[in-house]
C-alpha cells in the first residue's frame, strides 16, 4: 500500500497538534495500534491519553516535532530524520509500515512524488519496500522515517 497524505488532510487533535496517521483511524472500532502526530509550537511530547501507549519523538525544522504513539505489545517504534541532500534510500521490511513527513521544505520520493512541508507517504505490505529520497527545494528539508515493525509474527498494517 502507498498512500499519499497532503498537510491539509491531517486531523487537527488540538491547536498544536495534529494526526498524521492512525490505527485505527476510526476511534473504538478496532484494538487501538499506533499514532503518528506533528506537533507544532516547540513543543515536546504530547500528554494526550492513549491506551497502554509508548511515545517516542524526534525534533523537526522551525520548531516543529514528530510525535509517535504506539501499543508496545503489538508495534516497536522508531524515528529517524534524514537529510535529503545526500539522496538517501529508505529500505523496509514487508512486515512494516513506514510513514515519511517532508518537513522544512519540499522533497521528492520515488522519483515521482512530491511532498511539501508536512505532507506524509505511508508505506505497507510489499508496495514498494525501498525508496529513494531527494531534496526538491529548500536548504532545510528534511524527512521523518518513521517505522512500525511488528512485535508479534504479523505485519503492521493500517485498520482504517
Amino acid at each position: 500500500m502507498r498512500l499519499l497524505l497532503r498537510a491539509n488532510a491531517h486531523r487537527q487533535v488540538d491547536p498544536t497538534r495534529w494526526e498524521v496517521a492512525a490505527s485505527p483511524d476510526t476511534p473504538r472500532r478496532e484494538r487501538w495500534q499506533w499514532q503518528v502526530c506533528l506537533l507544532t509550537g516547540g513543543q515536546g511530547q504530547s500528554d494526550a491519553p492513549l491506551p497502554t501507549a509508548h511515545k517516542v519523538a524526534a525534533p523537526l525544522p522551525r520548531g516543529a516535532t514528530v510525535e509517535v504513539a504506539v501499543d508496545p505489545a503489538r508495534v516497536a517504534p522508531a524515528v529517524e530524520i534524514l537529510d535529503p541532500r545526500s539522496s538517501p534510500t529508505v529500505v523496509r521490511a514487508e512486515s512494516e509500515l513506514v510513514v515519511l513527513i517532508a518537513s522544512g521544505g519540499r522533497v521528492l520520493v520515488e522519483d515521482r512524488h512530491v511532498l511539501a512541508d508536512a505532507d506524509a507517504l505511508v508505506l505497507a505490505g510489499d508496495d514498494p519496500l525501498s525508496v529513494g529520497v531527494h531534496r526538491f527545494d529548500g536548504a532545510d528539508s528534511r524527512v521523518a522515517v518513521i517505522r512500525l515493525a511488528p512485535v508479534v509474527d504479523s505485519a503492521v498494517r493500517w485498520v482504517p
